[in-house]
């Protein structure tokens, strides 16, 4: 192996509808901390200042990584990176940096966007200048901030249909991106690849230059199953981890060891890797915390990884 993986726990997606209740998101990493497992966790943006320190003290005495992503906030205000009405692109770029100061005054370690819906060919290679424009904008913002800015290209043509998607035509439109800002990375998603059709060992490999951190993300690709998406489905309960998803413990292995064989790209201390499942109202969210836990364990496990 050429690096070493770290566990991180993704608790901003499984404790989803905890997400405007900034003191229960507490609660929950402080009981995320305790189970000592987790070398890193995923959390959204704490909008109170007290509340800001406190996660920040959280990290810094366990010794954790932070990563937030400004995605679900973007949203929620209708704005996209890539937007071709130079207007709307420049409420999102300076709602995402806004977004990134919280983040750094949180102690997080990695910041990341969102590409913005895919406009269709005709107007792609400009979405793209866009995008490109606002990616180094914010990637040098971040730097005064000691921020890794991150990318997570999604599918472009079956479900999310966001502008980065194609993981080999992505990379090559990211390395003058991360050229002129070395602090920018790749966050790479098990579930994004396989729904585009990708062949995830080339996939990795094709994205191991700028890689920081990855998802593994369980999805059904048939398209003609009532559940088909990118949805954060569950990787089911152990032992046998079975569900109608494509991702199992030993292909959870096999990303493992593809991503430990390559080399850190310069500028991250360590790569992380968590378990993407969506927690929704009236689940019970812990079961869904101790199943993706128990699954990274065994993917950990099946790959001759040691956790700690």
């Amino acid at each position: 192996m050429a690096q070493k993986l770290l566990t991180s726990a993704h608790l901003l997606e499984i404790f989803m509808p905890y997400r405007s209740d900034e003191a229960r998101m507490i609660d929950v990493l402080h009981k995320a901390v305790a189970l000592d497992f987790y070398r890193g966790v995923e959390l959204g943006i704490f909008f109170d200042k007290t509340n800001r320190k406190e996660v920040r003290r959280v990290l810094e005495e366990n010794h954790l990584n932070g990563t937030t992503f400004a995605t679900p906030y973007v949203k929620d205000q209708k704005l996209g990176l890539s937007d071709l009405d130079e207007g709307k692109r420049r409420k999102a770029v300076d709602l995402v940096k806004e977004l990134a100061n919280y983040a750094a005054d949180t102690g997080y370690t990695n910041f990341g966007v969102p590409s913005g819906d895919d406009p269709g060919p005709v107007f792609r290679g400009l979405a793209k200048n866009v995008l490109a424009e606002s990616m180094v904008e914010i990637a040098n913002h971040c730097k005064t901030l000691g921020l890794n800015l991150t990318l997570e290209p999604l599918d472009r043509y079956v479900f999310k249909k966001q502008l980065i998607g194609p993981i080999e035509e992505s990379m090559v439109w990211f390395a003058p991106i991360h050229e002129e800002c070395p602090n920018a990375y790749i966050h790479w998603d098990s579930a994004h690849e396989a729904l585009g059709g990708m062949d995830l060992m080339k996939s990795l490999e094709v994205t191991a230059p700028f890689l920081a951190q990855f998802h593994l993300c369980n999805a059904i690709v048939d398209p003609s199953h009532p559940c088909f998406g990118d949805l954060h489905m569950d990787v089911g309960e152990g032992p046998d981890f079975e569900t109608e998803g494509f991702l199992t413990p030993a292909l959870g292995a096999e990303i493992l060891k593809k991503a430990a064989s390559y080399d850190k790209p310069a500028g991250v201390k360590d790569t992380y890797v968590s378990v993407e499942v969506l927690g929704h109202p009236g689940d019970n969210l812990w079961l869904k915390e101790r199943n993706a836990r128990e699954f990274l364990a065994k993917c950990f496990e099946l790959a001759g990884m040691s956790i700690k």
